[in-house]
């Protein structure tokens, strides 16, 4: 069955009223039953919301977040993913329109006490995400914090170690964000959500799989993809606010539901090794000067990196220096489609000690300056680095860019 009108019809609904209930700072009470035989689309978009909530999780630290947005307390609401959260439209992405949602049922007054900061980056996994945590989220002293990378994701285990320490890194500071874990999947159902949900359970974290609501729309012939998704996975407007209605259903539940006793306890050991991207410092120019410049200037091209350094196209190669003290090393570098580049080598010293030299290509054909993350070494102890930076030997004369460095203490 096609309910496209029986869509439009709710959006258009949604989008004047708020995709929560806007009266006053008090969220809705009633809840959701499950309808056997739904006719319509409101019957099936009500079922796809029970099947989008895998589970309420702790929700001590969400209470209070809500609690506090109802006082007129400041709550600073934090998005990380990669495009589908970063979304092609700022105030049409699901990001925007829940935090607007939250903020409009929840906040005191006009609700100015709510904060909305959007770490979203296109084409981007969880590697980068764990490097990035401190900068992007947790430097906004989050109240609440959704975390998004189903699609960009794969299965490996640094990829889950990734993925885990953006979780301890946030359950472990100081402001005590409330986490939100959230699946998205693509045309053809692919999502990493299966690994995600059984770390969201060991940590019993709240979670919202959209992938599930959705499946459940396109298999009931509720709905048809194109009417989500003009591409292979990213939500159009009109699919973002079908995400944000499971986003909102999700908060009137919690809000419904009986406070947890006690706040999430911290596993003392991770499901992955998750020490190589836990507590991770992104180093830019704005945060930390190299050692020597070499033949680099300051300044870069890449995409949400315009804060790094540049060799430009020329004979010269000094190296571009850094030294500081960590466990593991990483660097960021772009992928570029111009032929000027070429590939970026760096000679890692630990300890006084030559142990590795890395070799990152920076040319890709039809890139774009999508960022990369580039594993330099990792030590389960601390100890001095040196990082030389140059173009390979034979392509001297070439561009090239470190985005940014990062590293662990």
């Amino acid at each position: 069955m096609n309910l496209r009108k029986f869509f439009a019809c709710i959006l258009t609904a949604t989008l004047s009223m708020g995709l929560l209930s806007a009266c006053g700072g008090s969220a809705p009470k009633a809840g959701l039953e499950w309808i056997d035989n739904p006719s319509n689309w409101d019957e099936y978009l009500n079922n796809a919301k029970i099947t989008s909530i895998t589970s309420l999780g702790n929700n001590f630290r969400l209470k209070k977040a809500i609690e506090k947005a109802r006082s007129g307390e400041d709550v600073n609401i934090c998005y990380i993913g990669g495009s589908i959260t970063e979304g092609d439209h700022l105030d049409t992405c699901y990001a925007n329109r829940s935090f607007e949602g939250f903020r409009d049922t929840y906040g005191k007054g006009k609700g100015d006490n709510i904060h909305y900061f959007n770490a979203g980056i296109s084409g981007t996994p969880s590697n980068l995400g764990a490097l990035r945590f401190e900068r992007d989220v947790l430097n906004n002293e989050p109240d609440i914090v959704f975390i998004e990378f189903a699609v960009n994701d794969g299965d490996d285990d640094d990829t889950k170690a990734a993925y885990e320490a953006m979780i301890r890194d946030a359950l472990e500071y100081k402001s005590q964000p409330a986490i939100i874990l959230l699946f998205a999947r693509m045309q053809e159902g692919w999502t990493s959500q299966g690994w995600k949900k059984e770390i969201g359970a060991y940590y019993d974290l709240p979670m919202i799989s959209y992938a599930d609501g959705i499946t459940y729309l396109l298999d009931e012939g509720a709905m048809k993809w194109e009417e989500f998704s003009s591409d292979y996975t990213h939500p159009h407007a009109e699919g973002n606010a079908i995400v944000a209605e499971f986003i909102s259903y999700f908060y009137n539940e919690e809000d419904r539901a009986e406070a947890s006793a006690e706040d999430v306890t911290v596993p003392a050991e991770p499901m992955y090794t998750t020490s190589f991207f836990q507590g991770c410092h992104m180093v830019e120019r704005s945060s930390g000067e190299p050692k020597d410049l070499g033949s680099w200037r300051k300044a870069s091209s890449g995409f949400h990196f315009e804060d790094g350094w540049t060799k430009l196209f020329d004979d010269s190669n000094d190296p571009l220096v850094f030294e500081f003290e960590g466990r593991c090393a990483y660097v960021v570098y772009p992928a570029k489609g111009e032929a000027t580049f070429s590939d970026l080598v760096c000679d890692v010293y630990f300890d006084g000690e030559l142990v590795k030299t890395v070799d990152f290509g920076e040319h890709v054909e039809g890139g774009w300056g999508c960022p990369n993350v580039g594993p330099l070494y990792r030590s389960f102890s601390k100890g001095s680095y040196r990082l030389e930076f140059k173009a390979k030997e034979g392509s001297e004369k070439s561009d090239l860019q470190v985005l940014a460095i990062a590293y662990n203490d």
